[in-house]
């Protein structure tokens, strides 16, 4: 069929959003409490979890529901090695202001005093067009931020009685430090300072983003944030939700065992299940509902498009000791303590530390509890459990890295001396 609903790939917003609904309810009370009563009652909130998870989608609608009501929003993207997102706070400010009348306008001399640079006046002045510069900025201080911040707000709510300003930053623990400390430090500010102002906050992270902050200076983050864990994967009602509602929109119907077929490949996984509805779509023959030869043919599609743009790529680009402790957690079911993998490749704990601390800052394993490791992506396990033996024998390193069956054999032997 022509026209499919879903939207695999990196960023892209799913057409049903599933298994936030306490996530939302949490933002709509927020909302109501700073319309009423500013800063004070502000849910100042972090999403953490790895990629793939839907943590940029829940924020996204954050701002939605926030548009909905008057906000202004200004969504940032933190970036290793590009401006930082405090500059592209400024760089906001600068095009908004030459918008045109309205709140940012108003609020430009407020603005004026951070980054040592002045906002163009309405038919004059600096512009950002034809791919001139802003003069780099001289260091910025919270009080600065934090009053221009309130500054807008309060203009905002000339034009909006139930407004206000909400900063979103996407992968947060990508920001410089510097940024975080400020930005940290100019939300403290506004609680002391402007304990009324309208002003809201919602980051998305991966989950090692608390200690990223404390590591950047920031004091007690978890007195300022609200840090709310996504869980990697969806239960199999929300997932079977998200592919099913999808469909239903379009008056499309899924068989039921061909919806549990795409839950069940996917395990959950919200990224993937975009993929494999997408294909199982576009394989359906139609025009009203997709059967479970429909859900087949998907799934050898599916598989195939993400072995070869995605779980390929990710294994070739491993290291021979990072392909082999995958595997082990793969093994596992692709969850493990640290014990149950030292165990299954024969090592002490001790010498797996800093492979699995770089498997951590790849993205590839995230901790779930102290102790545990976890794949980032569930439907990597079979992959790693049918291609890392092939790999192995090929590798220069095959003979220092573990057998897949001797693996097998210490897994197993651990398992029966439980």
């Amino acid at each position: 069929m022509d026209g499919s609903p879903y939207t695999p790939g990196a960023g892209h917003r799913p057409p049903v959003l599933a298994g936030r609904d306490e996530l939302l309810r949490v933002w709509r009370t927020g909302l109501n409490d700073v319309t009423a009563t500013g800063r004070q009652r502000a849910p100042d909130m972090i999403l953490t979890a790895p990629r793939g998870a839907g943590k940029t989608s829940a924020v996204l609608a954050f701002q939605d529901l926030s548009q909905e009501q008057g906000f202004e929003v200004v969504r940032l993207q933190a970036a290793s090695g590009n401006a930082g997102v405090v500059d592209s706070l400024l760089r906001r400010a600068r095009a908004r202001a030459e918008g045109g009348p309205g709140p940012w306008q108003r609020a430009q001399r407020a603005f004026e005093r951070i980054g040592g640079f002045t906002l163009p006046v309405v038919g004059g002045g600096i512009s950002l067009r034809d791919g001139q510069q802003l003069p780099p900025p001289t260091r910025t201080s919270p009080e600065d931020l934090a009053d221009a911040l309130a500054g807008l707000a309060r203009e905002v709510r000339k034009d909006h009685s139930q407004g206000g300003v909400l900063i979103t930053v996407d992968e947060i623990q990508a920001a410089d430090s510097s940024d975080l400390t400020l930005l940290a430090a100019a939300l403290q500010g506004l609680n002391t300072e402007y304990p009324d102002a309208p002003v809201m906050f919602a980051a998305s992270g991966l989950p090692q983003t608390f200690e990223v902050l404390i590591n950047a200076g920031v004091t007690h983050p978890d007195r300022l944030f609200k840090f709310r864990p996504i869980p990697l994967v969806l239960s199999p009602d929300d997932a079977r939700y998200a592919i099913v509602e999808a469909a239903r929109k379009h008056a499309v119907a899924w068989e039921p065992d061909a919806a549990e077929m795409i839950v069940e490949i996917c395990q959950g996984y919200p990224a993937h299940l975009q993929v494999f509805a997408d294909q199982t779509w576009m394989a359906a023959h139609g025009p009203a509902v997709i059967t479970v030869a429909d859900a087949q043919a998907g799934i050898t599609a599916g598989t195939a498009t993400l072995e070869r743009e995605s779980l390929g790529p990710r294994f070739d680009g491993l290291a021979h000791r990072e392909r082999e402790l995958l595997t082990a957690l793969a093994l596992n079911d692709g969850s493990a303590t640290s014990a149950a993998l030292a165990i299954t490749l024969g090592r002490p704990q001790q010498s797996l530390s800093q492979v699995r601390d770089t498997l951590i800052a790849k993205g590839e394993v995230y901790a779930p509890r102290r102790g545990e490791l976890a794949l980032t992506v569930p439907v990597f396990a079979p992959y790693l459990r049918a291609n890392y033996e092939a790999a192995r024998q090929r590798s220069s390193s095959g003979p220092g890295l573990l057998p897949l069956e001797e693996m097998q054999r210490n897994l197993e032997a651990f398992k029966r001396s439980r």
